[in-house]
């Protein structure tokens, strides 16, 4: 009996450490629990929810699985597992376990509710919708789903249908973590910055030990040419966790940018000595390197952020650019060709892929990029223009006609599209005359 009167004590001493968030000690109690009583689901259950704390959802959906062996299949157990296997990227595994707690309990609102942000980050915004409306079926205000909607209304660009949703989870639950936050990168994208500021403010408040939130709103101080306001709160967010790489690299680059070259290389080579992938650190670094004309470093760097395959577009960009300056076409190539896979929308990474390929030789695939670019946007002159040269460079006059008069009449008064135009015409009218000799002879 004392055993099992202590696994009971174990399991209360678990429950406490953990309101204090104490989760290595909640996890040892409980533990210790289930080794003198393994019998008992809804320990398991807990110790899954303890796990995911901690970020171990392997180990997590382990502990729900023995949970459901004992307790039998149940809608809360499975809505755990499918979430966590949702977290380790296997979405089609996730998928299924909410189709299962739909047969179960097709009244379980979480069951589609959670389904939202499993087909919104899969691209899949129309089944998302379709999982909002039904959950509202069985739960009509709920903020989880207006949350989670909003964030597939966001990545599709509907920035005030978004902040409509997000405004809609804070009336019914002001507590909502970050969505102060979702709301003032919407505010960003729209281009009002002091509804953004606004937003970072209240953010700031409801958590001011929030690093993320810190450096996010610094980037948005920066935009607003609040410059040493924006540095005070990357130094804020140094001096609140100097063991997190975030706050060094956001200093790093906004002291970049106020051309206090030394200071930044500092700030960089400490992100990179908490964090030594972190995308971007070893970009700027390249950057300064380059401008100092140690180009033997600039490459090291730039070499070492290309291995590391980001998914940040801006980056990306960023990284092709100082590469070309190097002279590093093929890694700039490289570049810009993950970043127009990452966002196929990006006028600019075509653009820029486009120019890297006609600096290659490779006008094939330049105009492909080309016309890439200018489906996303047909008034874009620079693209036309690219367009023309290189067709004038292959010798094929006739297109590059076509490309110089469409540049030339969207912006007739352009002395350059002038000039091109004139140029290949008289290159044709040169090219006609030759066949004509030939031909004679």
């Amino acid at each position: 009996m004392n055993d099992w009167h202590d696994a009971e004590a174990r399991v209360e001493k678990a429950q406490e450490l953990l309101q204090r968030r104490q989760w290595e000690a909640a996890l040892a109690e409980l533990r210790a629990a289930i080794a003198i009583n393994p019998h008992n689901g809804a320990w398991y259950f807990n110790l899954g929810l303890i796990l995911d704390e901690m970020g171990r959802f392997g180990e997590a959906i382990e502990a729900y699985q023995q949970a459901m062996t004992l307790e039998g299949e149940d809608v809360r157990i499975l809505n755990q597992i499918a979430v966590d296997l949702h977290r380790l990227g296997k979405s089609a595994e996730a998928l299924q376990t909410f189709g299962q707690m739909q047969a179960i309990d097709h009244t379980f609102e979480p069951a589609y509710c959670n389904r939202i942000v499993v087909y919104g980050q899969l691209g899949q915004h129309e089944q998302a919708e379709e999982m909002f409306y039904l959950a509202r079926l069985y739960r009509d205000e709920c903020p989880n789903c207006y949350y989670n909607i909003g964030m597939s209304l966001y990545a599709r660009g509907f920035y005030e249908k978004a902040i409509g949703c997000w405004q809609k989870a804070l009336d019914l639950d002001g507590a909502h973590p970050r969505l102060h936050v979702r709301i003032a990168e919407a505010q960003r994208k729209l281009g009002d910055h002091e509804q953004a500021r606004q937003q970072y403010l209240m953010a700031m408040r409801s958590e001011p030990g929030n690093v993320q939130t810190l450096v996010e709103f610094g980037e948005l101080l920066e935009e607003m040419q609040r410059t040493e306001e924006a540095g005070e709160k990357f130094r804020r967010a140094i001096e609140l966790a100097p063991d997190h790489p975030a706050g060094y690299f956001y200093f790093g680059r906004w002291l970049l940018r106020q051309r206090q070259d030394d200071d930044a290389i500092a700030a960089l080579t400490q992100t990179l000595k908490i964090e030594p992938h972190y995308v971007g650190a070893n970009l700027h670094l390249g950057e300064i390197y380059n401008h100092r004309g140690d180009r033997t470093r600039a490459k090291r760097h730039l070499r070492r952020e290309s291995l590391l395959r980001g998914e940040n577009v801006a980056i990306l960009l960023e990284l092709a650019n100082v590469l070309t300056d190097l002279g590093q076409t093929r890694a700039a190539m490289l570049s810009l060709k993950r970043a127009t896979a990452l966002e196929p929308g990006n006028i600019a990474a075509w653009h820029n892929l486009a120019i890297v390929q006609f600096t290659m030789g490779l006008f094939k695939e330049g105009c492909f990029s080309s016309c890439q670019a200018m489906n996303l946007d047909k008034n874009n002159v620079q693209v036309l223009y690219n367009l023309a040269v290189a067709c004038d460079r292959q010798g094929q006059y006739d297109k590059a006609l076509v490309w110089a008069r469409e540049a030339l009449s969207a912006d007739p008064a352009n002395l350059q599209f002038q000039r091109l135009e004139f140029r290949i015409r008289v290159r044709r009218s040169w090219g006609r005359i030759r066949r004509w000799l030939r031909i004679r002879h």
